[in-house]
Protein backbone atom coordinates (compact mmCIF):
# COMPACT_ATOMS: atom_id res chain seq x y z
CA UNK A 1 0.00 0.00 0.00
CA UNK A 2 1.36 3.36 -0.87
CA UNK A 3 2.16 6.39 1.46
CA UNK A 4 0.59 9.51 1.81
CA UNK A 5 3.70 11.11 0.57
CA UNK A 6 4.14 8.47 -2.64
CA UNK A 7 0.23 9.39 -3.58
CA UNK A 8 0.87 12.86 -3.50
CA UNK A 9 3.62 12.71 -6.41
CA UNK A 10 2.54 14.26 -9.30
CA UNK A 11 6.29 14.09 -10.98
CA UNK A 12 8.95 11.74 -10.39
CA UNK A 13 12.33 11.51 -12.21
CA UNK A 14 14.62 8.61 -11.63
CA UNK A 15 18.08 8.96 -12.57
CA UNK A 16 18.11 10.57 -15.89
CA UNK A 17 20.98 11.73 -18.07
CA UNK A 18 21.36 14.03 -21.54
CA UNK A 19 25.05 13.08 -22.80
CA UNK A 20 26.36 15.25 -25.80
CA UNK A 21 29.47 13.40 -28.18
CA UNK A 22 31.19 15.49 -30.33
CA UNK A 23 34.47 15.48 -32.17
CA UNK A 24 36.64 18.81 -30.76
CA UNK A 25 38.61 18.81 -34.16
CA UNK A 26 38.32 17.19 -37.28
CA UNK A 27 41.30 14.67 -36.64
CA UNK A 28 39.83 13.38 -33.47
CA UNK A 29 39.53 9.74 -33.28
CA UNK A 30 37.08 9.38 -30.03
CA UNK A 31 34.00 11.35 -29.48
CA UNK A 32 34.16 14.17 -26.03
CA UNK A 33 31.13 14.21 -24.09
CA UNK A 34 29.37 16.71 -22.28
CA UNK A 35 27.04 15.72 -19.39
CA UNK A 36 24.16 18.54 -19.81
CA UNK A 37 22.31 16.54 -17.18
CA UNK A 38 24.24 13.48 -15.40
CA UNK A 39 21.67 10.91 -13.15
CA UNK A 40 19.44 13.55 -12.06
CA UNK A 41 16.56 12.22 -9.50
CA UNK A 42 13.73 14.01 -7.74
CA UNK A 43 9.83 14.26 -6.84
CA UNK A 44 7.45 17.03 -7.19
CA UNK A 45 4.74 16.87 -4.95
CA UNK A 46 1.20 18.00 -5.38
CA UNK A 47 0.19 21.81 -5.16
CA UNK A 48 3.79 22.29 -4.56
CA UNK A 49 6.36 25.00 -6.14
CA UNK A 50 9.54 22.68 -6.84
CA UNK A 51 12.69 25.56 -7.64
CA UNK A 52 15.77 24.79 -9.53
CA UNK A 53 18.29 26.99 -9.11
CA UNK A 54 21.86 27.75 -10.83
CA UNK A 55 24.48 29.12 -12.84
CA UNK A 56 23.53 29.41 -16.86
CA UNK A 57 24.52 26.06 -18.25
CA UNK A 58 24.13 24.15 -15.20
CA UNK A 59 21.46 21.45 -17.03
CA UNK A 60 17.99 23.58 -15.45
CA UNK A 61 16.73 24.19 -19.48
CA UNK A 62 17.49 21.01 -20.75
CA UNK A 63 16.02 19.46 -17.33
CA UNK A 64 13.04 21.19 -18.43
CA UNK A 65 13.40 19.91 -21.99
CA UNK A 66 13.85 16.17 -21.05
CA UNK A 67 10.88 16.43 -18.72
CA UNK A 68 8.74 18.29 -21.90
CA UNK A 69 9.86 15.52 -24.31
CA UNK A 70 11.67 18.43 -26.35
CA UNK A 71 14.88 16.22 -26.44
CA UNK A 72 15.53 12.55 -26.08
CA UNK A 73 17.80 11.58 -22.74
CA UNK A 74 20.31 9.37 -22.99
CA UNK A 75 19.12 7.71 -20.12
CA UNK A 76 16.94 7.36 -17.15
CA UNK A 77 12.89 7.11 -16.22
CA UNK A 78 10.44 9.48 -15.23
CA UNK A 79 6.87 9.17 -14.24
CA UNK A 80 4.00 11.40 -14.06
CA UNK A 81 1.38 9.89 -11.66
CA UNK A 82 2.93 6.89 -11.15
CA UNK A 83 2.71 6.52 -15.02
CA UNK A 84 6.17 6.44 -17.41
CA UNK A 85 5.74 9.61 -19.02
CA UNK A 86 5.92 8.63 -22.43
CA UNK A 87 4.44 11.41 -25.25
CA UNK A 88 3.87 9.13 -27.70
CA UNK A 89 1.06 7.35 -26.01
CA UNK A 90 -1.79 9.67 -27.00
CA UNK A 91 -4.50 7.60 -24.91
CA UNK A 92 -2.54 9.45 -21.72
CA UNK A 93 -2.85 12.87 -22.80
CA UNK A 94 0.09 13.61 -21.39
CA UNK A 95 0.67 16.79 -23.50
CA UNK A 96 -2.45 18.48 -21.93
CA UNK A 97 -1.06 17.60 -18.31
CA UNK A 98 2.00 18.97 -18.43
CA UNK A 99 2.85 22.75 -19.99
CA UNK A 100 5.33 25.30 -19.88
CA UNK A 101 5.71 29.28 -19.83
CA UNK A 102 8.48 30.65 -21.37
CA UNK A 103 10.89 32.66 -20.42
CA UNK A 104 10.08 35.43 -23.31
CA UNK A 105 6.90 36.81 -23.87
CA UNK A 106 8.28 38.47 -27.01
CA UNK A 107 9.17 35.45 -28.97
CA UNK A 108 6.88 32.80 -27.19
CA UNK A 109 4.28 33.92 -29.25
CA UNK A 110 3.40 33.67 -32.84
CA UNK A 111 3.49 37.40 -34.35
CA UNK A 112 1.57 36.31 -37.09
CA UNK A 113 -1.25 34.78 -35.42
CA UNK A 114 -4.17 36.73 -33.75
CA UNK A 115 -4.37 36.11 -29.85
CA UNK A 116 -7.41 34.34 -29.91
CA UNK A 117 -5.99 31.78 -32.29
CA UNK A 118 -3.24 31.56 -29.85
CA UNK A 119 -4.83 30.98 -26.76
CA UNK A 120 -7.73 28.33 -28.39
CA UNK A 121 -4.98 26.44 -30.50
CA UNK A 122 -4.23 24.04 -27.96
CA UNK A 123 -7.47 23.54 -26.83
CA UNK A 124 -8.60 23.03 -30.51
CA UNK A 125 -5.90 20.29 -30.85
CA UNK A 126 -6.61 18.66 -28.10
CA UNK A 127 -10.48 17.92 -28.75
CA UNK A 128 -11.61 20.36 -25.86
CA UNK A 129 -13.54 22.88 -28.60
CA UNK A 130 -14.38 23.26 -31.63
CA UNK A 131 -12.01 24.95 -34.43
CA UNK A 132 -14.90 27.56 -35.28
CA UNK A 133 -13.88 31.08 -35.12
CA UNK A 134 -17.23 31.30 -32.49
CA UNK A 135 -16.08 28.90 -30.18
CA UNK A 136 -12.56 29.76 -29.93
CA UNK A 137 -13.46 33.48 -29.75
CA UNK A 138 -15.74 32.25 -26.62
CA UNK A 139 -12.72 30.11 -25.29
CA UNK A 140 -10.35 32.88 -25.41
CA UNK A 141 -12.69 35.62 -23.91
CA UNK A 142 -12.92 33.59 -21.01
CA UNK A 143 -9.02 32.90 -20.42
CA UNK A 144 -8.72 36.19 -20.92
CA UNK A 145 -10.52 37.24 -17.93
CA UNK A 146 -8.80 34.41 -15.69
CA UNK A 147 -5.75 36.05 -16.26
CA UNK A 148 -6.90 39.50 -16.15
CA UNK A 149 -6.88 40.76 -19.78
CA UNK A 150 -9.96 42.65 -21.72
CA UNK A 151 -11.28 39.99 -24.26
CA UNK A 152 -11.78 42.97 -26.53
CA UNK A 153 -7.80 42.22 -26.90
CA UNK A 154 -8.60 39.08 -28.68
CA UNK A 155 -8.59 40.48 -31.81
CA UNK A 156 -5.30 41.90 -31.72
CA UNK A 157 -1.72 40.57 -32.54
CA UNK A 158 1.12 39.95 -29.80
CA UNK A 159 3.59 43.46 -31.31
CA UNK A 160 0.71 45.34 -30.14
CA UNK A 161 0.63 44.34 -26.69
CA UNK A 162 2.95 45.05 -23.84
CA UNK A 163 5.65 42.40 -22.28
CA UNK A 164 3.46 41.75 -19.34
CA UNK A 165 -0.07 41.37 -21.40
CA UNK A 166 2.38 39.03 -23.92
CA UNK A 167 3.01 37.01 -20.98
CA UNK A 168 -0.38 37.01 -19.62
CA UNK A 169 -1.55 35.52 -23.07
CA UNK A 170 1.37 32.71 -22.62
CA UNK A 171 -0.22 31.79 -19.65
CA UNK A 172 -4.01 31.91 -20.92
CA UNK A 173 -2.63 29.79 -23.78
CA UNK A 174 -1.08 27.24 -21.17
CA UNK A 175 -4.11 26.96 -19.07
CA UNK A 176 -6.41 26.22 -22.16
CA UNK A 177 -5.78 22.62 -21.97
CA UNK A 178 -6.41 22.54 -17.75
CA UNK A 179 -2.43 21.19 -16.89
CA UNK A 180 -2.06 19.40 -13.77
CA UNK A 181 1.72 20.38 -13.66
CA UNK A 182 3.35 23.82 -15.19
CA UNK A 183 7.23 24.77 -16.09
CA UNK A 184 8.01 27.86 -15.23
CA UNK A 185 11.42 28.85 -17.20
CA UNK A 186 12.63 31.98 -15.79
CA UNK A 187 8.64 33.79 -16.49
CA UNK A 188 9.44 36.86 -15.56
CA UNK A 189 13.22 37.37 -15.76
CA UNK A 190 12.44 39.77 -19.23
CA UNK A 191 10.18 41.99 -17.28
CA UNK A 192 10.05 44.94 -15.58
CA UNK A 193 10.08 44.87 -11.64
CA UNK A 194 6.35 46.20 -11.56
CA UNK A 195 4.89 43.89 -14.50
CA UNK A 196 7.13 40.87 -12.54
CA UNK A 197 5.13 40.87 -9.38
CA UNK A 198 1.54 41.40 -11.36
CA UNK A 199 2.47 38.31 -13.02
CA UNK A 200 4.24 36.30 -10.10
CA UNK A 201 0.73 37.27 -8.04
CA UNK A 202 -1.26 35.99 -10.52
CA UNK A 203 0.59 32.89 -10.94
CA UNK A 204 0.29 32.27 -7.16
CA UNK A 205 -3.63 32.87 -7.36
CA UNK A 206 -3.69 30.64 -10.02
CA UNK A 207 -1.79 27.80 -8.30
CA UNK A 208 -4.00 28.62 -5.24
CA UNK A 209 -7.75 28.05 -7.63
CA UNK A 210 -6.48 24.98 -9.43
CA UNK A 211 -4.09 22.77 -7.19
CA UNK A 212 -1.35 22.88 -9.85
CA UNK A 213 1.91 22.29 -9.12
CA UNK A 214 5.04 24.13 -10.55
CA UNK A 215 8.37 23.39 -11.78
CA UNK A 216 9.97 27.04 -11.09
CA UNK A 217 13.18 27.55 -12.97
CA UNK A 218 15.18 30.41 -11.89
CA UNK A 219 18.49 32.18 -11.03
CA UNK A 220 16.86 34.29 -8.65
CA UNK A 221 17.24 33.46 -5.39
CA UNK A 222 15.20 36.17 -3.85
CA UNK A 223 11.92 34.65 -6.01
CA UNK A 224 12.91 31.34 -4.67
CA UNK A 225 13.02 32.62 -1.45
CA UNK A 226 9.26 34.08 -1.26
CA UNK A 227 7.57 31.82 -3.52
CA UNK A 228 9.25 28.06 -3.54
CA UNK A 229 8.42 24.95 -1.50
CA UNK A 230 11.36 23.15 -1.93
CA UNK A 231 14.77 24.46 -3.83
CA UNK A 232 16.85 21.89 -5.63
CA UNK A 233 20.42 23.28 -6.71
CA UNK A 234 22.42 21.85 -9.61
CA UNK A 235 25.64 22.47 -11.28
CA UNK A 236 27.29 20.58 -13.63
CA UNK A 237 24.01 18.82 -14.99
CA UNK A 238 23.96 17.21 -11.13
CA UNK A 239 22.10 17.99 -8.42
CA UNK A 240 24.16 19.44 -5.16
CA UNK A 241 21.31 20.01 -2.68
CA UNK A 242 17.33 19.33 -2.32
CA UNK A 243 16.09 20.93 0.66
CA UNK A 244 13.52 22.58 2.41
CA UNK A 245 12.90 26.72 1.53
CA UNK A 246 13.17 27.94 4.91
CA UNK A 247 16.02 24.75 5.65
CA UNK A 248 17.67 25.97 2.23
CA UNK A 249 18.04 29.68 2.99
CA UNK A 250 19.34 28.94 6.62
CA UNK A 251 21.63 26.19 6.73
CA UNK A 252 22.52 25.17 3.47
CA UNK A 253 23.93 21.92 3.34
CA UNK A 254 26.21 22.13 0.03
CA UNK A 255 29.81 24.22 -0.25
CA UNK A 256 27.76 25.28 -3.83
CA UNK A 257 24.62 26.34 -2.62
CA UNK A 258 26.75 28.33 0.52
CA UNK A 259 28.28 30.11 -2.32
CA UNK A 260 25.12 30.82 -4.33
CA UNK A 261 23.57 32.34 -0.91
CA UNK A 262 26.76 34.58 -0.31
CA UNK A 263 26.74 35.62 -3.82
CA UNK A 264 23.22 36.65 -3.12
CA UNK A 265 24.48 38.45 -0.35
CA UNK A 266 27.43 40.30 -1.54
CA UNK A 267 25.18 41.41 -4.37
CA UNK A 268 22.09 42.89 -2.42
CA UNK A 269 24.98 44.65 -0.37
CA UNK A 270 26.61 46.32 -3.47
CA UNK A 271 23.32 47.53 -4.66
CA UNK A 272 22.68 49.20 -0.44
CA UNK A 273 26.20 51.11 -1.25
CA UNK A 274 25.58 52.36 -4.70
Amino acid sequence: MKSNMENNVILSVSDISKHYKYYKTLFDIKKNVIKAVDGVSFDVYKNEIFAVVGETGCGKSTLSKLILGLTEKTSGKIYFKGEILDYKNKKKDFRKKIQILFQDPYSSLNPKKKIYKIISYPAVRNGIIKNKKKDRMEFAAEQLRIVGLPETIALSYPHMLSGGQRQRVGIARCLSVRPELLILDEPVSALDVSVSAQILNLLMDLKNETGMSYIFITHDLKLVRHLADRVCVMYGGKIMEIAGTDDFFKNPSHPYSKSLLESMSFLSSTRRNL
